[in-house]
């Protein structure tokens, strides 16, 4: 796997508030709809974590008429429970909409607490590392 992950989100209309852009708050979805598909791709399973830290500076404008953002996510660190990433959110002419740093911890839905992860999603996760 390439070090920088790329997905593709849709930028719908009920994004976009009174002054015709995204609202802030919506690229947190972009964030996490980006990070659901990199999770899968790289730990190999549903993404079963909780968001712990995140860190987030808007640069510019993302409307309807840009129809696609991509995101890109790269590894900064790894943990035993805990992935911390940059997450990039470039609008359709490329241009960086918004930067964050992102600290996710992998999660046990029946003990409601951090788990390890596993070798394999270590290696996994360590060669998507920048």
């Amino acid at each position: 796997m390439s070090a920088v992950f790329e997905h593709e989100v849709a930028v719908r209309w009920r994004d976009t508030d009174a002054l015709g852009h995204v609202n802030n708050a919506v690229f947190m979805t972009y964030l996490e709809e980006a990070r659901d598909a990199f999770y899968t791709a790289v730990v190999g399973a549903d993404p079963i974590y909780v968001v712990v830290r995140i860190e987030a500076d808007f640069l510019a404008e993302i409307q309807y008429e840009d129809r696609l953002v991509t995101v890109r996510i790269e590894v900064e660190g790894l943990g035993t429970t805990s992935l911390t990433t940059r997450e990039t959110i470039l609008t359709a002419a490329k241009e960086v909409a918004a930067k964050a740093r992102v600290v996710t911890v992998r999660w046990d839905q029946s003990s409601r607490k951090p788990v390890q992860f596993t070798q394999a999603e270590r290696e996994r996760l360590a060669a998507a590392k920048t």
